[in-house]
């Protein structure tokens, strides 16, 4: 029998991660996303803020040799603060390959290399004992086999990746740093309308809700989107699941809880809507077990 993919959710915080109780059930961890398929024991990793330190720890007590795919999408703080503590690095009986879209100021290794640099970091990649091979992802579809990946650009303050994924005949789109843009000129109105086609009929999207409406008036240009706006998009463009994540450092349990329970009773054309958590899992059963037990 087939098993189903699995995404889990190691960090669901924007901007900066937040230890505060007032945050502790929806998470204070920054953005990491695992996605568990079946057929291979290679992992595929999803940015890396400061969820991806707890996923090394969780992994590094398995005591195994570990191999895998990790995909940034941009090379902000919050997204790549738990790179230099994930311990599967610093044992040589592990490989990785890292991924991050090109960046006006250099390719992957380059971005990581200042980042890991002795002026931010006491521990420069080149200590990393894993096997680590950088890639500066270009705008193409890759195959790794039991999955596929491309991207299409965010409306972001730096270059970042939407990254779009075909797992088991469903279809996942990642987007964790993106604003939708609501002036009415004519760049804006394009890029929504190829952002729109992009995520037409996605089985899941994972999609940035930093701010509500309000807030995001004061706040354009920032790089962020209004919960508002991508729930009534996804909703038009047939999103099957929608996750929205990348919450905001000052936004409590007790804020983000009222704002799940309105939006789960508002939109009833989604198989599933939510405001994610760190630790949350999905379960997607894939499509071909579904047509093998219709055509038995």
């Amino acid at each position: 029998m087939n098993k189903p993919v699995k995404i889990k959710f190691w960090g669901t915080r924007g901007s900066t991660p937040c230890a505060n109780v007032e945050n502790m059930h929806f998470g204070g961890n920054t953005t990491c996303l695992q996605i568990t398929i079946p057929g291979t024991d290679e992992m595929l990793i999803l940015d890396c803020g400061t969820g991806f330190r707890n996923m090394g720890n969780e992994l590094q007590e398995e005591n195994k040799s570990l191999k895998g795919n990790i995909f940034i999408t941009h090379p902000h703080w919050d997204h790549l603060q738990g790179f230099p503590f994930f311990k599967p690095f610093y044992s040589n009986k592990n490989e990785f390959r890292i991924f991050i879209p090109p960046q006006e100021v250099g390719g992957c290794k380059e971005i990581l290399q200042g980042h890991m640099s002795d002026t931010y970091f006491p521990i420069s990649i080149d200590m990393l004992e894993a096997d680590l091979y950088c890639e500066t992802f270009q705008m193409e579809k890759k195959d790794f086999g039991t999955y596929s990946i491309e991207y299409m650009w965010a409306h972001h303050t730096i270059p970042t990746a939407i990254f779009k994924l075909g797992i088991n005949e469903n279809t996942i789109v990642f987007a964790p740093d993106n604003e939708l843009p609501i002036d009415r000129s004519i760049e804006s109105k394009e890029y929504i309308d190829n952002f729109a086609a992009f995520i037409h009929g996605a089985d899941i999207l994972i999609h940035d809700a930093q701010y509500n409406e309000e807030q995001y008036q004061k706040r354009q240009g920032w790089g962020h989107s209004a919960r508002e706006y991508i729930t009534e998009l996804a909703s038009q463009e047939k999103v099957k699941q929608l996750y929205l994540t990348h919450h905001d450092p000052d936004s409590t349990d007790d804020y983000l809880l009222n704002v799940d329970k309105r939006i789960k009773e508002e939109f009833k054309s989604f198989e599933e809507i939510c405001l994610v958590k760190e630790g949350q899992e999905i379960i997607l059963p894939s499509k071909n077990l579904f047509n093998n037990i219709a055509a038995g």
